[in-house]
């Protein structure tokens, strides 16, 4: 069982996540904040739950602070959108650098596409997760 301390901590990290993507929402209040705001959350949100998988099957256990991944693929993938509202540069092709910031909005089926890539990432993720947790101290590499 968790200590009061630990679950604190984690309630901790969940409400700073929580806040920190209601504040990128915002960010989107004048430019169809539903539709920009998940598209990219998804597309980051899967390119950290993959990265997260890649790393945790190297190193044999999960990655520290999980949230952060999460939160810095979202941000990663909204970096042109940044550039618009900081610096006036309209979005071009160039952007798709950046998690394909521009191709993302035009997919097939869009955010309900982005949403199954989402939850298949997720599925790998937790795939991994178990294999790396089911290792026996000691045992070099993920069997």
């Amino acid at each position: 069982m968790r200590s009061l301390k630990t679950t604190l901590r984690i309630c901790g990290w969940c409400l700073a996540f929580a806040v920190a993507e209601a504040g990128l929402y915002l960010s989107y209040r004048h430019h169809d904040a539903r539709f920009h705001w998940f598209v990219h959350f998804f597309v980051g949100g899967s390119a950290a739950l993959l990265v997260m998988s890649a790393v945790a099957w190297f190193r044999g256990r999960a990655v520290p602070y999980p949230l952060v991944w999460l939160l810095a693929g979202h941000v990663y993938a909204m970096v042109p959108d940044f550039l618009f509202l900081l610096f006036g540069i309209a979005h071009d092709r160039w952007m798709d650098v950046f998690l394909w910031h521009i191709r993302a909005h035009f997919i097939p089926g869009r955010n309900i596409t982005w949403y199954l890539i989402f939850l298949a990432s997720l599925a790998v993720h937790l795939v991994i997760l178990a294999r790396v947790g089911d290792k026996e101290p000691g045992k070099p590499g993920v069997q």
